[in-house]
């Protein structure tokens, strides 16, 4: 009987004996097992960090955005030909002019019902029949009809039977645009307003596009907040993007090929100085818009006929307001005669009592303060790790959004926060696409990562069947890095078959020619008593130690490779991650290696399993030969 220790002895002998032979089996199966520790290596690393980094912004929320499109209107080209709708149209358009012919005696108003509104409905003169006459398809009377069918018909999304299948779904509430219905928000450029700025001085760039505000839920924000928040001083607070903050503070962005210390001292003093940014948007209603229109070409006009005796100025005059006042246009001038008075009066009751008033004129100026930053969304192509990183786990709010915290938004009192641009407790953020359509969109989080991928992958139909929903990843790609590590996992498994369908291959021709040759050995030992399986043993071990130097050579080289891609691009890598998280703890390190992974020693035994299973064949056919025969052959 063959001891171990004497196998092993033996073993060793024939590995030394065949250097060549056994550097090129352990040469090329190391470097294909250690190529595969090194993406593991360097993976784990990655998602270690992220999972680190997760505990900044929104890196360990799954929240989504379940968006869908409604409308009151359907088209009316489906209902031209239709005798039921052409006669509710006619019936319309007829109350509609009798009302108005009513209100005109009332008030004094000349009134043309031919001129001013005709009949959208006409008989054809080929059929005899009446239709729609298809210049008028867009009418008001045909659209009112076609709103009311519609409304009749429609089914209303319900958020809450579109979740139901889902548990781990959460509504989260207080989410809606500062998107007002009558008028628009607009941001002062410079501390004015746009219209009231020389065309010279006007920003046609894509690069300034205006950044828009939206209230968020405050567990989204919450993260992001930077610096402590005054509501007595009445501005609004607001989460702005890193490079929105660096700009409005004056600072220049630093080159791309600045040094991690520079970018880091950018970030820290971004942090720091957040408070200091301010900036002003300007309200104003339609009629307070169109008014403002006004003045401005009554001003231009007046201006170019300074030197003109015959111009003669308007009647009414206004003053166009200071450019950073978003201020009222106010009258300065009014040489109106009594009779003229008295008709704009008459017009105006007119126009309420037939509903069609747009209204006194409306203005606010809302000025915000920052209080947090978030990450920027780049939608750039990534050059370096640093981009890559912060592009695909960055944690962000909305691309050029500044963010309004529902709950400090809540502290202001009611002047600061007029109801025209800040609803309160809207469980979903409706944004109008057009008089009779908008989009509505739910903040939707989840707590099983399993159902926030059903949902990804569900069919985007509403229940009707009729309408999209459109559902996305919001604030981080946490559902993204979770696919990319379950996409590796598959890629390794794969991996691992394929090269250890390789090395099995290499090793078994390996094995199978030592022990070939060894054959006159193998007869000695058997002719002086040794059993097949002594012999066995002998290859067995030396297959186990050829085995074990492919796992050292795999693992040193795998580990070699991660550390390389550590010490080159681990500073950009953690810069990137600093600056997409919009970081609070700067002295966190994103690093790209790692060996607390089950995979490494999952694969270290696939190896020795490998050796071993190469070797089993051919110590049977060896073991079946007649040791006399060998002996005499030899």
């Amino acid at each position: 009987m063959i001891r171990f220790l004497d196998a092993a002895i033996l073993a060793h002998t024939k590995l030394r004996t065949h250097r060549v032979r056994t550097g090129i089996s352990v040469g090329v199966a190391g470097i294909l097992f250690g190529l595969m520790l090194a993406v593991i290596m360097v993976s784990q690393g990655v998602f270690e960090s992220v999972e680190r980094f997760s505990k900044e912004g929104l890196g360990d929320r799954m929240i989504m955005t379940v968006s869908q499109f409604s409308s009151t209107m359907a088209s009316p080209y489906d209902y031209a030909d239709d005798a039921a709708f052409i006669a509710e149209v006619e019936q319309h358009h007829a109350e509609y002019v009798a009302k108005k012919k009513t209100l005109a005696v009332k008030y004094q108003i000349d009134y043309n019902p031919k001129t001013e509104d005709p009949s959208p409905v006409e008989v054809h003169r080929d059929t005899g029949k009446k239709h729609i006459i298809e210049s008028m398809i867009s009418d008001q009377h045909v659209m009112a009809v076609s709103q009311k069918r519609s409304s009749a018909q429609e089914k209303l999304f319900d958020i809450n039977q579109y979740l139901a299948a889902y548990p781990s779904a959460k509504v989260l509430p207080d989410n809606s645009p500062v998107q007002p219905r009558d008028g628009a928000l607009q941001y002062m450029q410079k501390g004015k307003e746009s219209a009231l700025l020389p065309e010279n001085e006007r920003s046609t760039s894509a690069r300034d596009e205006p950044p828009s505000l939206s209230v968020t839920n405050e567990t989204i924000t919450r993260p992001f907040i930077a610096t402590t928040f005054d509501a007595s001083r009445g501005e609004v607070p607001v989460v702005v993007p890193f490079s929105h903050a660096e700009k409005m503070l004056g600072l220049k962005p630093l080159p791309k090929d600045s040094v991690r210390q520079d970018k880091l001292k950018r970030l820290q003093e971004v942090r720091e100085r957040v408070g200091e940014v301010t900036a002003s948007f300007c309200y104003r209603n339609a009629a307070s818009q169109r008014t403002l229109e006004q003045a401005v070409a009554q001003q231009k006009e007046i201006a170019a006929n300074k030197n003109n005796r015959e111009y003669q100025a308007p009647p009414l005059q206004y003053a166009v307001p200071a450019s950073d006042s978003c201020g009222a246009v106010v009258t300065t001038k009014d040489t109106r005669t009594t009779r003229e008075k008295e008709q704009a009066e008459r017009q105006t009751a007119y126009e309420k009592e037939l509903g069609v008033y747009s209204g006194d004129s409306v203005q606010h100026k809302v000025t915000v303060r920052a209080v947090g930053i978030s990450g920027d969304v780049t939608d750039s192509m990534a050059s370096t790790v640093g981009d890559m990183v912060a592009s695909m786990l960055g944690s962000w709010l909305g691309y050029n959004v500044w963010t309004v915290p529902a709950d400090l938004l809540r502290q202001l009192p009611d002047e600061s926060r007029p109801e025209v641009l800040f609803s309160s407790g809207s469980a979903h953020a409706g944004v109008p696409v057009s008089e009779h359509a908008q989009v509505d969109t739910y903040f939707v989080e989840f707590t099983n990562k399993d159902e926030a991928r059903q949902v990804l992958k569900r069919n985007s139909q509403d229940m009707a069947g009729e309408r999209s929903v459109y559902v996305s990843p919001y604030g981080s790609a946490t559902l993204v890095v979770d696919e990319l590590r379950m996409g590796l996992e598959k890629v390794l498994l794969w991996a691992l078959a394929v090269i250890g369908g390789i090395a099995l291959i290499i090793l078994a021709s390996i094995i199978g020619r030592t022990v070939a040759e060894g054959r006159r050995e193998s007869a000695v030992f058997r002719a002086i008593g040794a059993r097949r399986v002594d012999v066995g043993s002998i290859y067995g071990t030396y297959a186990l130690l050829l085995s074990l130097r492919v796992v050292l050579f795999a693992v040193v080289l795998g580990a070699v490779m991660a550390l390389v891609v550590e010490v080159l691009y681990q500073a950009d890598a953690t810069m990137g991650a600093r600056l997409a998280y919009a970081a609070i703890d700067v002295t966190k390190e994103f690093h790209l290696f790692s060996i607390w992974s089950w995979y490494i020693p999952v694969i270290m035994v696939a190896i020795v399993a490998v050796g071993l299973l190469a070797s089993v064949i051919p110590i049977l056919l060896g073991a079946r030969r007649n040791p006399i025969r060998d002996m005499r052959n030899e």
